[in-house]
């Protein structure tokens, strides 16, 4: 006699009936035991031409529903096909989530469009409001390790300006008089705000960029140019060697970069409201307030390699590792939609009522 083998037969009827020999189960409901859900999305074509279309096809398995995020909404069936037309931003994430009985699956598809719109959000400067202008994601990723990419067209202002923090929305020593568990990549200004000569705004001292941690601000050797575009990005983690911190200030060249490394016991008390905060200080609301414009906002719950990260600067979501761990992506935010594009769903808030403008390169 051969070899005994597990046999399992399952039958669907109004009562499910399940006959098992050996060690393999049916579920209670008579189905295949359940498996985490799988989810493919292909687009065609890749490229277009500025008010051109691509079509979208995706199927799951193991999955009840589907939604859709980014460049398109709602709800979609488990597996289609769909028509996108009339295109116009540069680029365009299509992100599809879909859940099953054991957890839930994303994937995304990107069209670039030859000559599409950009957008973006153009941040006053704290001369030009009295309160704060800023957004913050109040269930923040884990401070280590993330990625963060964005593009910043800079003006000149004698006073300190934020692209974003990591840390409490609220007291900055909050510490037992000590601050903690922060930091921010920015421009710097040098010598201290306020400090204006001939009393022109654009006759102040030379600024750099900086990364701001632990009480530090730890310096480039350049001068900030501004009236240009800067793709810039963040990657921090943590090892046994300490908190790791990296700013490339005008990608792809990594040669502009500062790091900086913290610890090992820095870094791991919460604050009490912890956040990630864009625009403004959370602790000085209105005192340090972007003055450019603001785009191509990227996040990632991961320290991704320079060879991923450079990819993902590229095209979006073009890595495995820049899919699997995309936490945020807005390429052309307004102030009227600063939503997640990526599918993760996790959206951020304007705090007040100011807003920055709206930026556009047509």
């Amino acid at each position: 006699m051969g070899a005994f083998r597990s046999v399992r037969y399952c039958l669907s009827t109004a009562l499910s009936i399940c006959t098992v020999f050996g060690l393999a189960g049916c579920t209670d409901r008579g189905g295949p035991t359940d498996a985490p859900p799988r989810v493919t999305l292909s687009v065609q074509p890749a490229v277009v031409v500025k008010g051109g279309s691509a079509t979208l096809t995706w199927s799951t398995s193991a999955s009840a529903a589907c939604s859709a995020a980014g460049a398109w909404s709602g709800e979609r069936p488990a597996s289609g096909s769909e028509d996108i037309l009339a295109l116009t931003h540069a680029v365009n994430i299509f992100s599809l989530a879909c859940d099953g009985r054991e957890g839930r699956a994303r994937a995304s598809a990107v069209v670039n469009v030859q000559g599409g719109r950009e957008a973006g959000l153009d941040f006053p400067g704290s001369a030009a409001t009295t309160e704060t202008v800023r957004f913050r994601f109040s269930d923040p990723l884990d401070i280590y390790p993330a990625t963060y990419i964005w593009r910043i067209y800079l003006r000149s202002q004698p006073e300190y300006y934020t692209a974003f923090f990591w840390g409490n929305d609220g007291e900055f020593l909050w510490d037992n008089g000590e601050s903690n568990t922060y930091y921010g990549a920015h421009p710097y200004p040098y010598p201290a705000p306020n400090i204006v000569r001939a009393g022109r705004a654009d006759q102040v001292g030379p600024r750099y960029w900086e990364i701001a941690v632990a009480s530090l601000d730890v310096l480039s050797e350049e001068d900030v140019e501004y009236g240009r575009w800067h793709v810039q990005a963040l990657r921090v983690w943590s090892d046994i060697f300490g908190k790791h911190h990296e700013f490339y200030w005008d990608l792809p060249d990594t040669n502009k970069v500062i790091k900086h490394r913290q610890s090992r016991s820095y870094g791991n008390k919460l604050p009490p409201r912890p956040a990630l905060t864009w625009g403004d200080a959370p602790w000085a609301p209105s005192k340090e307030i972007m003055f450019g414009i603001m785009r191509g906002i990227q996040i990632y719950s991961t320290d991704l390699s320079m060879r991923d990260l450079l990819s993902e600067v590229k095209q979006p979501l073009s890595t495995q590792a820049g899919n699997e761990s995309i936490w945020y992506v807005n390429l052309n935010p307004i102030p009227t939609n600063i939503t997640d594009q990526s599918g993760a769903g996790n959206q951020p808030e304007w705090v007040g009522l100011e807003r920055p403008l709206v930026w556009t390169a047509d």
